[in-house]
């Protein structure tokens, strides 16, 4: 049975859209009608009558960038469950190289890091010393620039074991999802930030480059995370023409390499990837640290807290969370002196030591209190 007809699947779809968010107004009322929004999508994708909503968007400016968001409503949602659980997810994946990071179950930034240092262990162990290269490269306006054709045939390519009804309305509501986006953009390119179809794309339609890298020039020191990606070498002149010949893997594929992110460095100075410094030594130890910029932003933002919490306009228990998640995302990767001093920044702000529910983070908890200057 098409998997777009099963009320079942399409229900179980709705019910993890349900608890992404349960909470909200949107969620629970949607839960209340589930059998009948069921019934009434089956109906839809029988029909062909189902058009997917151009959803709320929303800015937000991570570090100087600013990057458009689309949150979709709970239709869409059960909508983008189905389609990439049930089909784009299982038909994309044998195509993927394993060191691909992003937006796969067990696989994420810290498989992405992890995967770095142990490619940089594995080049030291082959070679007996650091005298190499990194080749960083980084696309510019990834999502934004992704051709609606070109996606399509990529998606297609991909869908070629998958049953041919389901397949043909797969790629009917990418069509759909596409045709949204552009009556804003009315440029043929670009895919919503924010939304499940985008994941699988994201990670999915640069595969010819990973398989260039991979297969073609049989490199094993390569990773991608989404648009940012590492390749390790011994010779500089050919990680250059490589460089060259990704550019035009890259320009066939309509997407255009950043200039000012792609960087050729040496393995023994600091390079920078998804916001961590590393280093390889002589003696084979990667070193690993927070980068500077990323201390001072988290500085800059406590201070701003604080204004916002003397003109009331947030909560002390939301810094607090705030504070603390950032503290256990980053703190392994600081110095003993880092995490002093914004522990101390954070006392002298708010006059308040972060208080734990639970004995989970005791070594945090020392290394941000033992030397603590407070008022008594």
């Amino acid at each position: 049975m098409n998997i777009f007809y099963d009320a079942n699947k399409i229900y179980e779809a709705g019910t993890k859209a349900i608890k992404s968010a349960p909470f909200k107004y949107q969620t629970q009322l949607f839960e209340m009608n589930q059998l009948l929004e069921t019934a009434i999508l089956v109906k839809d994708l029988k029909e062909w009558k189902y058009k997917p909503t151009k959803g709320k968007k929303f800015v937000i400016k991570e570090r100087g960038k600013i990057r458009n968001i689309t949150t979709n409503g709970m239709i869409d949602k059960t909508i983008n469950h189905l389609l990439c659980d049930e089909i784009l997810s299982p038909a994309i994946s044998p195509y993927l190289i394993y060191d691909n990071g992003a937006s796969q179950k067990n696989k994420g930034v810290a498989f992405h890091r992890k995967r770095l240092e142990v490619h940089l262990h594995q080049y030291y162990r082959k070679y007996k010393n650091n005298d190499g290269y990194v080749l960083l490269i980084d696309f510019s306006g990834y999502y934004a620039s992704i051709p609606h054709n070109l996606c399509l045939e990529t998606m297609q390519s991909f869908l070629k074991d998958v049953d041919p009804g389901e397949a043909r309305i797969t790629l009917w509501i990418l069509k759909n999802l596409f045709d949204i986006f552009n009556i804003d953009n009315k440029n043929g390119r670009g895919v919503d930030i924010g939304s499940q179809p985008s994941q699988n794309i994201g990670i999915s339609y640069p595969t010819k480059i990973d398989n260039y890298i991979k297969v073609v020039k049989g490199i094993k020191y390569y990773g991608r995370y989404t648009d940012d990606m590492y390749i390790i070498h011994k010779d500089k002149d050919f990680l250059k023409q490589l460089l060259k010949e990704i550019k035009e893997i890259a320009d066939n594929l309509g997407l255009i390499i950043n200039p000012k992110k792609t960087h050729l460095c040496k393995l023994s100075q600091p390079f920078r990837v998804l916001q961590l410094q590393y280093k390889l030594t002589e003696t084979g130890r990667v070193v690993r640290k927070i980068h500077p910029k990323a201390i001072t932003r988290e500085r800059r933002k406590l201070k701003a807290y604080k204004r916002l919490l003397n003109n009331n306009r947030l909560k002390y228990e939301e810094i607090e969370n705030i504070f603390k998640s950032w503290m256990t995302a980053n703190y392994k990767n600081m110095s003993m002196k880092q995490i002093e001093n914004m522990s101390q920044l954070y006392y002298d702000l708010f006059k308040e030591v972060p208080r734990w529910k639970n004995q989970g983070y005791g070594k945090l908890r020392y290394l941000m209190e033992h030397k603590l200057k407070t008022l008594d």
